[in-house]
């Protein structure tokens, strides 16, 4: 909570402080050089969480050579980043803050395989003080470039300073619970692990790719001033992002020991984590699109409201994440992350080519903001699409009698929340603030009135879930 709170804030207010041509160009930079270096990623995560907690000694066997490769691989991805912003015409400024954003990556990825190490070991308190610090760090470092010095260059340098640091706390807590050394570099096992990873691998990287293009294709086509735009409306979107932790902590976990049970144990539980996610996210994402204008001019400012309906439009994509993280660790489950992959590789050829061909008609279309809309028009099509793959791979079992209840409900509770909201607006001169609030509580009543929400149930799900995790361990 804490490390999200300092990163929401900074992220929310950064398009603020620096305005939308230059956090257009900041944000750009930062989307590109996370997409090309997400090749580092190697898909190494989950394989550490599957394989440490039962052969913590195999630990010594590949991670020292997956080390001495990425940092081989971060040497030629900074060359050719180089060579190709060159090519193209890119300022110098949007190359050295590009190449600075690429090196924070390599230790940022660093970081979460050595952190994947710790949660594999269930040894994390040491690992949440690092945390904080490297926030607390890095929000320190945004501020000062942005106030102080102010130098664009400082942002990324921030990150670099702070994803240094916790990399350094998380390599001495392996070594001091795992007795992690790099100096043990064996070819062959490095080669046996990426063949293992390969499937997640290549879904991680395609799944990247088509979520973070956008900005990057936005900035190259129709300009920082759009992507500042739209990268502002993404940034608060984002907020629906926060229990994305969840998924790694407890999800992955309570589907193994379920399937490992039986499989029709694994199946309602799948479906009873669909119903949890949906309880969740569609609320969140219902009230992020109802205030748009809201979030926007009070956290962004009155300079960015060309961004209000791209953040409509992206709001409900992370109700479509949320469930396809979950179809998507139910496939893991089943042993079918080829299956995922293919899915993930569809969207990553679908998302650049419409952005491609869409992106300047909307802008000539619709003026300013018209890049930002089409954007998130299209990023909504591919997550939507990516959703209903992914439930058409899993079957009917992803849906019973009961959540398909659960699913119609809610959505009729979500069709009378818009229309009391336009309503509202209409005949009301309340504050946006009071309109919202009401919105909020019919929302919760409608939904325990109709049975699209059965709290007591939710409340015992989420019990058992954490109760069995700490279980585990």
């Amino acid at each position: 909570m804490v490390t999200w709170g300092i990163a929401l804030s900074m992220r929310v207010l950064l398009p603020r402080w620096l305005g939308p041509e230059t956090f257009g160009l900041q944000n750009a930079a930062e989307a590109f050089a996370t997409t090309c270096f997400v090749v580092l990623s190697l898909g190494m995560d989950v394989y550490i969480r599957k394989e440490i907690p039962v052969r913590p000694e195999h630990t010594n066997e590949f991670f020292g050579a997956v080390m001495v490769f990425r940092l081989l691989m971060t040497a030629l991805l900074l060359g050719g980043i180089a060579c190709f912003m060159w090519l193209v015409g890119r300022s110098a400024l949007e190359m050295r803050v590009t190449l600075l954003f690429g090196v924070a990556q390599t230790f940022s990825i660093i970081k979460e395989s050595l952190a994947a190490l710790l949660h594999a070991r269930g040894t994390v308190d040491g690992l949440s003080v690092n945390n904080i610090v490297g926030k607390i760090l890095w929000g320190s470092g945004i501020l000062f470039s942005v106030f102080v010095v102010e130098r664009l260059e400082g942002i990324p340098l921030a990150l670099l300073g702070s994803k240094l640091l916790e990399s350094l706390g998380c390599w001495w807590l392996a070594r001091k619970h795992l007795g992690l050394r790099f100096m043990n570099i064996r070819v062959g096992a490095l080669k046996v692990v990426l063949l293992s990873c390969l499937p997640l691998y290549l879904n991680q990287m395609f799944h990247t790719v088509y979520n973070k293009v956008d900005i990057s294709l936005l900035s190259f086509f129709v300009g920082n001033q759009e992507a500042g735009w739209y990268g502002a409306a993404s940034s608060l979107a984002s907020i629906a992002l926060l229990i994305t932790p969840f998924f790694g902590w407890v999800v992955m976990p309570l589907f193994a020991r379920a399937r490992h049970r039986s499989q029709e144990e694994f199946n309602q539980v799948l479906r009873r984590m669909l119903e949890l996610i949906l309880t969740i996210s569609v609320p969140i994402s219902l009230f992020i699109a109802l205030g748009a204008d809201f979030w926007i001019l009070t956290f962004s400012g009155p300079q960015y409201h060309e961004a209000i309906w791209a953040m409509r439009l992206l709001a409900p994509i992370y109700t479509f994440m949320y469930i396809s993280m979950v179809s998507g660790t139910a496939l893991i489950m089943e042993e079918r992350a080829w299956t995922l992959t293919w899915i993930s590789a569809a969207g990553m050829v679908l998302n650049p080519l419409l952005n491609a061909l869409f992106l300047r008609p909307a802008l000539q279309w619709m003026g300013p903001g018209g890049g930002g809309v089409g954007a998130a028009v299209i990023q909504l099509l591919t997550e939507g699409g990516v959703m209903l793959i992914m439930f058409a791979a899993l079957g009917k079992r992803c849906f019973d009698r009961r959540s398909t209840g659960v699913l119609f409900k809610t959505g009729v509770v979500c069709a009378m929340v818009i229309g009391l909201n336009q309503g509202l607006s209409a005949y009301t001169t309340w504050n946006v603030l009071y309109r919202l609030s009401v919105d909020a509580a019919a929302y919760f009543l409608l939904a325990v009135l109709l049975g699209a929400v059965n709290l007591q149930e939710m409340y015992e799900f989420v019990r058992m879930a954490f109760k069995k995790e700490r279980a585990a361990f």
